[in-house]
């Protein structure tokens, strides 16, 4: 009998090991798989996507072989792993391809949303990083580095300018797919606080027909990796079928 997958799409800058504080606490029964962007980690001489809609069809043909084996798997993504979550269905949707059996998603308002209208691609390099580093996720020692920070740069940057050159499509018609969401508290609050307001989080009830839940949990956007055992805990029972608690 063939596991029960999860697969995962990282962050901006992410990379096949991103997730591994959260896998490390997911239980055997189910299988834990991270793809990759192009340009880092295992792809690193691959060159790097700057647009959503490649970087979609990218992921999905490093889906596909995963879906088509046979058993449920779910999609798991944070931040620009949740966009591209989101528009990586509609693709498998639009392919007619086995759907996913639900959707986790973190750090992100509904796909509608522009969580900043702020363009930290366009930067200079000093002040991307400082802008980097307001965000949060990085080790502070990192920015000590220059030569990591000059090897990291190009990557960042061009999940960023994906991110903020995305132009939202709806849908065709409603996921009939159960949807859950899941911040940090911290990231909650007004829009020119650069925060995600909270009815654009309960938006992502208008993507589905299924039943949508919402979560907060301490911390900012990187909130995951402070509460790595309650995500992978939320993530495997989205992933059998239990229910998800809603606060």
């Amino acid at each position: 009998m063939n596991k029960i997958r999860i697969i995962a799409l990282p962050f901006a800058g992410g990379n096949r090991f991103s997730f591994n504080d959260i896998e490390k606490h997911i239980s055997k029964k189910v299988e834990w798989i991270t793809l990759e962007l192009p340009g880092r980690g295992s792809r690193f001489k691959e060159d790097l996507l700057t647009d959503v809609n490649d970087m979609v069809a990218d992921l999905l043909q490093k889906i596909i072989p995963h879906i088509t084996k046979g058993g449920d798997y779910i999609i798991y993504g944070h931040s620009l792993g949740t966009l591209l979550g989101y528009e990586l269905t509609k693709k498998i949707i639009e392919k007619d391809l086995k759907q996913p059996s639900c959707l986790f998603f973190t750090g992100r308002g509904a796909p509608g949303y522009e969580r900043c209208s702020k363009k930290r691609s366009t930067l200079p390099k000093d002040e991307f990083w400082e802008e980097i580093n307001k965000i949060g996720g990085l080790p502070s020692d990192i920015f000590e580095h220059k030569d990591l920070l000059d090897m990291y740069y190009p990557i960042l940057r061009s999940d960023f300018q994906a991110v903020e050159e995305y132009k939202f499509q709806e849908a065709e018609k409603q996921f009939s797919i159960p949807i859950h969401i899941c911040m940090g508290e911290e990231e909650i609050g007004k829009e020119e606080d650069d925060k995600t307001p909270l009815e654009s989080m309960k938006a992502w009830k208008n993507e589905t027909n299924s039943p949508c839940t919402f979560d907060l949990l301490k911390g900012d956007h990187f909130f995951i990796f402070n509460n790595s055992k309650t995500i992978a805990n939320k993530i495997y029972n989205a992933a059998i079928g239990i229910k998800t608690v809603v606060h």
